[in-house]
C-alpha cells in the first residue's frame, strides 16, 4: 500500500506526497524495536522503478546518473522548504533559491486537459518528476500549501497535511511523536534541575 493510501491523502497531492516521504528519516523506537530509516530512490535504479509504478516514465526511458542526482536535490530542497514554519518559507533565501535552482530542470506548461479545466503539466520531453512540482504549485494556488508540514520531532522528520481546524499541528501523530517529544523534552527539564 502506497504512503498516499495509507494516510489518506487526496489524489491531487499523492505524488508530492510520496515523493517527500520517499526517503524515511524516522528513528525512534515503537513496541520495542528500532525503526530503520530507508530511502526509496537511493539508487538510479530504484529511482526508475518509484516513477515506473506511478507512471512517470515513457516506454524504454531510463534514469542516468544525473537525472538521479537532480531528483535526490529536488526532494532536498522541497523537504528544506516545508521543514521551515509556512510563515518563513517565502522569507528564507537560501531554500528559495535551492529550490528555484533545481525547478528549473523540471519546466511546466498550461495544458487543457479533455473536459478539465487547464492544468500545469510537465513539458514536453521533461521527467515526469516535474508533476511533483505542478501539485506544489496548485498547493499554492489553493491556498493550503501551509497545510504540508514536517514533523518537529528531530526522531521523525514525515511530511504530514494539516487536517487540523486551525492548521496549527507540529507533529504528524500527536499520540506518537508529539508524545515522545514531550516526554522527551520534561526528561530533559527534570535532568537540568536536578543539576
Amino acid at each position: 500500500m502506497r504512503y498516499a493510501q495509507k494516510y489518506k491523502v487526496p489524489a491531487e497531492v499523492a505524488l508530492l506526497y510520496e515523493f517527500l516521504n520517499s526517503v524515511d528519516l524516522r528513528s525512534y523506537f515503537e513496541k520495542g524495536k528500532q525503526h530503520v530509516p530507508s530511502d526509496e530512490l537511493e539508487t538510479p535504479a530504484r529511482l526508475e522503478a518509484w516513477m515506473r509504478q506511478r507512471d512517470l516514465l515513457t516506454a524504454g526511458q531510463t534514469i542516468s546518473p544525473a537525472e538521479h542526482r537532480r531528483a535526490l536535490e529536488l526532494r532536498t530542497a522541497l523537504r528544506s522548504f516545508l521543514q521551515l514554519p509556512p510563515d518563513s518559507r517565502a522569507s528564507s533565501p537560501e531554500c528559495t533559491e535551492s529550490l528555484n535552482k533545481v525547478a528549473q530542470f523540471y519546466p511546466l506548461v498550461v495544458k487543457v486537459v479533455r473536459m478539465r479545466k487547464p492544468r500545469l503539466l510537465p513539458a514536453s520531453g521533461i521527467s515526469g518528476l516535474a508533476q511533483v512540482l505542478a501539485e506544489l504549485f496548485a498547493l499554492a494556488e489553493g491556498e493550503r500549501l501551509d497545510r504540508l508540514k514536517m514533523c518537529s520531532s528531530d526522531k521523525c522528520h514525515w511530511v504530514f497535511l494539516d487536517r487540523s481546524k486551525p492548521g496549527n499541528r507540529r507533529w504528524c501523530s500527536s499520540l506518537l511523536c508529539g508524545n515522545r517529544q514531550k516526554t522527551r523534552d520534561y526528561r530533559n527539564r527534570i535532568k537540568n534541575t536536578s543539576r
